[in-house]
This record gives structure tokens, sequence and C-alpha cells, in this order.
């Protein structure tokens, strides 16, 4: 059974992390992301240098927003840019609570 340790937290976004199986699940409007912990700083790497106003995009009713595409090609990840800071903020949050628990615990 996975212990979950809750590395950042908000209304919106939830990342967690299950150190015995070395995952970390990003729980955000109703998408759950699982990565390895590899893959989850590979994807913070790929996706932190991103700007919002160079990958903006309009919806059908005028909001701007990225899109971002994941490994399915019919799911992609939509973020408005409150989000996209929001996101950011809680992704560094976690990273670095990933690392004092893994100081802590060496």
């Amino acid at each position: 059974m996975c212990k979950t340790t809750v590395l950042a937290q908000n209304q919106n976004i939830t990342i967690a992390q299950c150190s015995n199986c070395k995952v970390l699940n990003i729980w955000r409007s109703g998408v759950l992301m699982n990565f390895s912990f590899e893959q989850f700083d590979a994807f913070y790497i790929a996706t932190k240098k991103l700007h919002f106003d160079d990958y903006r995009e309009n919806t059908p009713d005028g909001k701007e927003v990225v899109i971002l595409s994941t490994p399915f090609p019919d799911i992609s990840l939509v973020f408005t840019r409150e989000e996209w800071k929001e996101f950011f903020i809680k992704i560094d949050e976690a990273l670095y609570m990933k690392r004092v628990y893994e100081l802590v615990h060496q």
C-alpha cells in the first residue's frame, strides 16, 4: 500500500508523492497526472522554460489559454494565464519539498 506525502496543495492543485513507488501525482481540475520522479523532473524542465505569451491561443469563447500536448494525441492540458502561474508555483513548491524529504530521509 502506498503512503503518499502531499508536497504542495491549494484549492485547485495537489501534488503528492509515493516514495516507495517513486511516483509523483498531480491532481488538477479532474485530471490526474502520474510521473516517475525522473519523468516529473523532465516535465518540469521541458515546461518551465515555456512562456505563456509565446504559446497563447484563444478558445472559442475568446479566453486566452496555453494548450500543452501530451503523449496521447487526443488529450491536451489547457491553462489560463492564472492557472499557468499557479501550476508552476505549486510545481516549484513540490520540487522544493521533495528535496527536503530526500535530505531528511537519507
